[in-house]
């Protein structure tokens, strides 16, 4: 019995050879529309769905796999990149404070060229805490031909003056110190007045101008040279604002500065000395 069963699968497998050569051989004979080839393009349109479904769920697999696979070199990627980022934002900040600076020495530069007197550059190294004073200290003094009294300015517009000087510093009282004043002439009206600074804001207070004035909003304001306190013409701001009250005799006029008194760095100080002093209390 078992070699009947061997002889008949034998002769089983053979006529199935036999059957798939004779297939084979037609279809290669045939043409596009013979019937194998028809036969063949049902059997594809049959299954083609299940294979397409079969294909889509096995992808999540195949990508999961492929995630394993690469996994090491996508964390080593990845870590690369983000040390590329960091020196990157570094290297664009670094960038940006040297525009910055180049910016403010460039104005440091062009005000030298044309002042009228000789100045001193200088750093801001320390800014005193207090919520009565506005002052920074800066890394020039006696020794570098500073003195009291001598006004500090940023690129053309006044700032402060120097009240305190060692040997290799300086303390400068800036214009927005409530102890500060600055008499000042509106450019365009010729009237004259006092700056006083308010240390809520960045905002000076014009003083004593008459209510009969015509000062207006974006009118420049520069130092008046009376009183040999600062030199003429140093600019101070442009009037940002003009009110007037029923009882006072003077308009209300605000100033804006062009410079941000919290974020000095760079200043020059303008060998003119006319003794005058914040800290004393002088007008």
């Amino acid at each position: 019995m078992p070699e009947f069963f061997s002889k008949r699968n034998y002769l089983i497998i053979l006529g199935l050879i036999f059957f798939s050569m004779a297939i084979l051989t037609v279809h290669f004979r045939e043409g596009e529309n013979g019937p194998i080839h028809r036969l063949q393009r049902l059997v594809m349109a049959a299954t083609a769905p299940a294979q397409m479904a079969v294909s889509s769920s096995l992808q999540p697999v195949r990508d999961g796999w492929n995630y394993l696979a690469h996994f090491g070199d996508i964390k080593r990627e990845n870590r690369r990149l983000k040390t590329e980022i960091g020196e990157l934002r570094q290297t664009v900040g670094e960038l940006q404070s040297l525009k910055s600076e180049n910016t403010r020495l460039k104005k440091i530069v062009k005000f030298k060229d044309k002042a009228e007197y000789a100045s001193v550059p200088a750093h801001v190294i320390g800014k005193p805490s207090s919520n009565w004073r506005s002052s920074v200290v800066i890394d020039c003094g006696l020794d570098d031909g500073i003195d009291r009294g001598m006004p500090v300015v940023v690129g053309g517009t006044l700032v402060g003056q120097v009240t305190e000087v060692s040997g290799g510093a300086a303390k400068v009282t800036l214009l927005n110190d409530v102890q500060s004043g600055v008499s000042v002439q509106v450019r365009r009206t010729s009237e004259v007045g006092i700056v006083k600074g308010q240390l809520k804001n960045q905002r000076l207070v014009l003083q004593y101008i008459s209510r009969d004035s015509s000062i207006k909003q974006g009118d420049k304001v520069v130092t008046s040279g009376l009183g040999g306190v600062f030199p003429k013409g140093l600019d101070v701001g442009k009037v940002l604002k003009v009110s007037q009250s029923v009882y006072s005799l003077h308009k209300i006029v605000e100033i804006a500065v062009p410079v941000n008194f919290a974020d000095l760095e760079e200043v020059l100080v303008v060998e003119y000395k006319g003794g005058f002093d914040f800290s004393q209390g002088s007008r």
